[in-house]
């Protein structure tokens, strides 16, 4: 089964090119052997609940120095550019929970995502973090839907105002937006009257962040949020 680390619609998130996926202990994968150019930097999510916590490996090595467990991050790990294989490991595990096969551009900044697929998979999705500071008095944020349970897209609104971005897709990020400093969001899934409020103070000036979901509900989304600089 193959599967692609996503753009978004504006192309500001260019991300890893992934060839395939691999999540089950009895497929093998064919390794890449990277093409070196330098470095680039991954930090890795894990947002499978209820599974072990996680190491994350490049070919054979292992790059993350802590375990990683479900609504956690890393900081950004150290990682060979080039067309490579990365994977994440259960702890002490020889086999992959997800494995793919990546393109990384040398100098550039990624977040890694583990994440469950509609049909109970484990998979790798991850995204070009863009880590220029934001305006004075300002937080720049971005949102990625990891929920494969709910049953509609998600909404993501300034608490009681303006939208910040609708149809927010499973696997899928917006694009980066900037919002003032301790501003409360409201996130929705389309056609439910349940509200979720992330409050302001998640949001401090200067600082930049990914916040994904998964679902509480159907209906419902729970937030999480990695703090990127």
């Amino acid at each position: 089964m193959k599967n692609t680390f996503k753009k978004t619609h504006s192309s500001i998130l260019i991300v890893l090119s992934v060839v395939a996926t691999v999540t089950s202990s009895c497929r093998k994968t064919e390794v890449v052997e990277p093409m070196v150019t330098g470095d680039a930097n991954i930090r890795i999510v894990n947002t499978v609940l209820g599974s072990s916590p996680q190491d994350f490996y490049q070919l054979d090595t292992k790059v993350s120095t802590n375990t990683v467990g479900y609504g956690e991050f890393s900081n950004y790990l150290k990682v060979k550019a080039g067309t490579t294989t990365v994977s994440f490991r259960n702890t002490g595990a020889t086999t992959a929970s997800a494995s793919a096969n990546v393109g990384i551009t040398t100098n550039a900044s990624y977040t890694a995502f583990y994440y469950s697929t509609g049909s109970g998979s484990g998979s790798i999705t991850g995204y070009t973090d863009d880590n220029t500071a934001p305006a004075t008095g300002k937080a720049r944020v971005r949102f990625v839907n990891l929920g494969p349970a709910f049953s509609n897209t998600i909404n993501v609104s300034i608490s009681g105002g303006a939208a910040i971005f609708t149809g927010l897709a499973f696997d899928k990020p917006s694009i980066y937006t900037s919002i003032d400093a301790n501003t409360a969001i409201d996130v929705t899934v389309l056609s439910s009257s349940t509200t979720l409020t992330i409050p302001g103070s998640n949001f401090i000036a200067g600082k930049i962040y990914t916040v994904w979901f998964d679902a509480a509900t159907t209906t419902s989304a729970k937030y999480h949020t990695v703090v990127q600089n």
